[in-house]
């Protein structure tokens, strides 16, 4: 009985570790407010057009990484530093970076899970790059 309580304890501990912090992230969320909140298209025009960014790579980004991160990418910048600026870590789930790939596979058919390493990229455009040359290489 007392290996079982120990468990569930250890249990909750490790999933409050691999969790997102909601508090961290409603905190980002609100230093974001302060942008203009960018529709898809917006986001891509502004940002990302110009620099030769692929529109379903945009798409995908724009969608997926708030999906991950629960935070308003229509609100984030190319320049946003993702630990630093966005907490990144601290925001998505433990294994967001698996999520990617699987839903990078998924939607492109593009493998990029021998690139994990490489996606340590410190900036949003630095991340959205990795993804635009990595479609680009298949």
């Amino acid at each position: 009985m007392w290996h079982r309580l120990k468990n569930f304890v250890l249990s909750l501990k490790t999933y409050k570790a691999l969790s997102p912090d909601l508090k961290v992230r409603q905190r980002v969320n609100h230093a974001l407010r302060c942008r203009p909140a960018l529709n898809l298209d917006e986001w891509f025009e502004t940002f990302y057009k110009g620099r030769g960014i692929a529109y379903p790579v945009a798409t995908f980004v724009y969608h997926r990484l708030s999906q991950y991160s629960g935070l308003e990418f229509g609100r984030v910048l190319p320049s946003d530093r993702l630990n630093e600026d966005l907490k990144w870590t601290r925001v998505c789930w433990f294994d967001w970076e698996l999520s990617l790939c699987d839903d990078f596979y998924g939607q492109f058919k593009v493998d990029i899970s021998d690139r994990l390493e490489e996606l340590q990229a410190s900036t949003v455009e630095d991340l959205v790059r990795l993804l635009d040359q990595s479609l680009n290489l298949s």
